[in-house]
């Protein structure tokens, strides 16, 4: 018996010691460096092939944050949008640094406070008619939607129109590969961030448009991923995010950015830091 209780204590005794080792916060502070898992879609990260040099507004408040805060930033690997929270609990990043809507995913993850507002449009071909009407009265069941593995505009579509069709890429594709989906016919619409839209209509100007709905998909909350558990951690992030909202920093990001407005962000009323 005192065998076997001696045994429940050391085991009792190593459970702090696990835990710190699991913790995201003494990892990041131990090495000084963020890693961060990411993906393209602007305007929030983009990544420039010939010199893998990263750029855009989530790109520029991770390193923001990162210098705030004494650190250097990874750009590790690009994530799975199937796969990430998985992932990240099996800390083969630090954080997702890039524009992670702030879904449910069966509590596999979590996220830090939001820093943006984003609402997914639809876009279809020039001649497509079939959308051009108010949202609930579509013939979603004539409608093919093409989505990606696990991105969050899949997710709505899957959940609120489960009568459509549904033509899902793999996860490693790029969103825009949603439009090009939509572009060649094998598709109807492909709902994404107005800004994804942009930068394919300049490389691909008049292959799609606007659906006229009246209303978009959904709306989402937009913030950093992180591993779940990880409270220290994501009060880290969220004391620099809450500050950048009130200095009026994320402000400025947002302006240079989103020139045209296609994001909301959070803000402070004047009153509330005087």
């Amino acid at each position: 018996m005192k065998i076997f209780l001696s045994a429940i204590l050391i085991i009792v005794v190593s459970l702090p010691a696990l835990a710190a080792d699991d913790s995201v916060y003494n990892r990041v502070m131990e090495k000084r460096t963020i890693d961060c898992g990411y993906f393209v879609e602007p305007p929030f990260t983009l990544k420039d092939e010939a010199t893998s040099e990263y750029s855009g507004l989530a790109v520029d408040l991770t390193k923001m944050i990162a210098k705030e805060l004494d650190l250097k930033v990874n750009w590790k690997e690009q994530i799975s949008f199937a796969t990430f929270p998985e992932d990240l609990n099996a800390n083969k990043y630090d954080m997702v640094c890039g524009s992670i809507f702030a879904l449910p995913r069966a509590g596999r993850m979590d996220y830090t406070s939001p820093y943006a507002y984003v609402s997914m449009v639809g876009y279809v071909r020039p001649d497509n008619e079939k959308l051009d009407k108010a949202f609930n009265d579509v013939d979603w069941s004539d409608v093919t939607i093409v989505g990606l593995d696990g991105e969050g505009a899949t997710t709505a579509a899957q959940k609120l129109l489960p009568e459509a069709k549904m033509q899902v890429l793999p996860q490693l594709s790029n969103i825009s590969e949603m439009l090009l989906t939509v572009a060649s016919g094998k598709a109807d619409v492909a709902f994404v961030l107005p800004s994804v839209f942009e930068d394919f209509n300049k490389a691909n100007p008049g292959k799609l448009r606007k659906a006229k709905l009246d209303k978009p998909l959904y709306s989402y909350a937009v913030g950093f991923g992180i591993a779940k558990g990880q409270e220290e951690y994501k009060a880290l992030i969220n004391n620099v995010l809450r500050q950048y909202t009130v200095s009026g920093e994320l402000k400025s990001l947002f302006e240079k950015h989103d020139p045209d407005g296609f994001f909301e962000y959070p803000t402070v009323a004047k009153e509330s830091v005087k």
